[in-house]
């Protein structure tokens, strides 16, 4: 779908950037919505009432498709358990398609992407932009009427500019007020207004909603408008006034959306069971300067914690950075998933970029399925549960080395750096696949010997 007047969507591809069971009854939303482009008026409704006696199974996978020229198709988003894309999507592609992607996967839970902390300067058509016209306030001369007290800006004047033309936004509880409001609020029902009242999603997805933001190029602004600029001590961590503005907007959306998934994405101190869950870019990937245990530790204490609300949704998300198809790439996609698996979170791979999904062997055991896993034998392991000497069962067999058993097969990952050679306690069969035969070869084994940075399926 393409649209002149837009901006081009490459500069989409870098955002800083879940799937869980929604508890309690769903409250159903009855809205009409009339499309400016002219089609005909169609009634949504909120997504139905799923089964929640039964978790899902393992692997849990998901995708993190933010490009904005065109969607994949129902059969590719279908294979997902859960689907992250634009929130302008809701206008952009009929209902249809919507209705078709939960036919083919009833399970499926979307969520809508929005990012309310970068202010949009530059925009294409209304039809085509609907939302962001919204929030941002444009009119048809494509001039925004945004408040400016609502902007970032330091005591001297300047934007704290983030990239690409776009300005940090004042998400503190000691902003301006314009019209009684907190932007934190005017965000807050923007969401519930414009977005969850559509019908068509599970959630919300809320890119750089954190405590701490480090890609703006003024760290102390003048969050009050003053004339004194705050310093990031001042502004970012717990109990400061960004800690205290978020916690506003997650108290707002909760009230009004109590089944919605809310998922943010930026690290934050999760409390009182607002946020279901947080996500993980370059999860585990040296190739973007991450610790691969160091991150798999922070993901397991927050997955383990009672802050967030129950069940939860956590994902992890990695690009390639690698030749695909190469050696390289699916040694980092076992891993990858591999260290997912050693919790309850959704895997989202990646090809190069967010506007180009992937799917690999080990998501459904190279055609046995999804969810061939079955279910986890050990539930919520936290690092001491994964870090136990074990030679049987979810625990640690070497060093550096994390095992988690689940009814169908076991999951082994090396997060150490050096090879481990790891003896079984039983015959597993490895997956039979069609990616790298030489890992996924189908054959009976009593023993496998990992690498650094690598992992293993294999079934009972």
């Amino acid at each position: 779908m393409s649209d002149p007047g837009r901006p081009e969507p490459t500069n989409w591809f870098r955002r800083w950037h879940l799937y869980a069971i929604t508890l309690g009854a769903t409250v159903v939303l009855v809205v009409s919505y009339f499309s400016d482009l002219g089609t005909e008026s169609v009634q949504l409704v909120a997504p139905p009432i799923r089964d929640n006696t039964s978790p899902l199974p393992y692997p849990r996978t998901g995708t993190y498709f933010i490009e904005h020229d065109a969607l994949p198709t129902v059969e590719e988003l279908a294979r997902y358990d859960v689907v992250v894309i634009d929130s302008e999507w809701q206008h952009r592609a009929p209902k249809s398609f919507f209705d078709d992607l939960r036919r083919a996967n009833p399970q499926v839970r979307l969520l809508a992407y929005v990012n309310p902390v970068y202010a949009l300067r530059e925009i294409g058509s209304r039809e085509y932009w609907a939302n962001n016209y919204k929030i941002w306030q444009f009119g048809d001369d494509k001039v925004s009427r945004f408040p400016d007290e609502w902007l970032a800006r330091t005591a001297n004047g300047e934007l704290a500019d983030v990239w690409d033309g776009r300005y940090l936004t004042n998400l503190t509880d000691e902003a301006p007020r314009v019209n009684g409001q907190l932007y934190v609020e005017y965000v807050a029902d923007w969401v519930i207004d414009q977005i969850w009242s559509t019908g068509i999603w599970d959630g919300i997805f809320l890119d750089v909603w954190g405590d701490r933001l480090y890609n703006t190029d003024h760290e102390s602004w003048d969050i009050d408008r003053n004339g004194t600029d705050e310093l990031p001590e001042q502004i970012y961590g717990p109990d400061t006034p960004m800690d205290r503005g978020l916690t506003i907007g997650e108290q707002r959306m909760r009230a009004a959306m109590p089944t919605a998934l809310l998922v943010i994405n930026g690290v934050r101190v999760l409390r009182s069971a607002m946020i279901d869950g947080r996500v993980w870019e370059s999860f585990t990937d040296p190739l973007a300067d991450r610790e691969a245990l160091a991150d798999l530790t922070n993901y397991v204490d927050v997955s383990t914690g009672t802050d967030h609300r129950l069940p939860g949704m956590m994902m992890t998300i990695d690009t390639r950075r690698v030749e695909a198809g190469s050696p390289q790439d699916y040694q980092r996609a076992r891993f990858e998933l591999g260290a997912t698996l050693l919790q309850d979170g959704y895997w989202a791979p990646m090809g190069s970029n967010y506007g180009e999904i992937a799917y690999y062997d080990e998501m459904d055991g190279g055609g046995l399925g999804r969810g061939y896993l079955g279910r986890a034998r050990e539930d919520n392991p936290d690092m001491a549960a994964l870090s136990k000497p074990s030679v049987d069962g979810t625990g640690s067999p070497a060093t550096g080395v994390f095992r988690r058993d689940f009814d169908n097969g076991i999951v082994l990952v090396n997060a150490g750096d050096a090879p481990q050679t790891i003896t079984l306690e039983r015959t597993y069969r490895r997956l039979r696949g069609t990616q790298d035969p030489n890992t996924n070869n189908g054959e009976e084994t009593t023993a496998v010997t990992l690498a650094p940075k690598d992992g293993i399926v294999l079934l009972r």
